[in-house]
């Protein structure tokens, strides 16, 4: 979602753990990335059972305005990323007179 001052982000990653994602920002490109490891080992009876799991997700888009990085936010609880990016001064666009 966006205002007139900052972009808010949600991204689902379930499994992530938060130091293995990393969020990037560049002017307004913004990169989200994670490793997800997940380790799972169950007794039944006299036999164990392990799965293990590695993944990996990537994302990138750009944002109309770009992002004041020295302020912005990134929060992992519960599987859900949520990122506050605020908007830099003097990028808003301008709209062109035609002559």
């Amino acid at each position: 979602t966006e205002n007139d001052k900052e972009y808010l982000v949600t991204a689902e990653i379930p499994g992530a753990k938060k130091e293995d994602v990393r969020v990037s920002v560049d002017g307004s490109y913004v990169s989200i990335s994670a490793e997800i490891k997940k380790d799972e080992e169950k007794k039944l009876g006299r036999s164990i059972v392990r799965e293990t799991y590695r993944g990996s997700v990537s994302r990138g888009f750009s944002l109309a305005s770009e992002v004041d990085d020295k302020n912005a936010v990134a929060k992992l609880e519960d599987g859900v990323l949520r990122l506050t990016l605020p908007k830099r001064e003097g990028s808003a666009h301008k709209v062109l007179k035609i002559q």
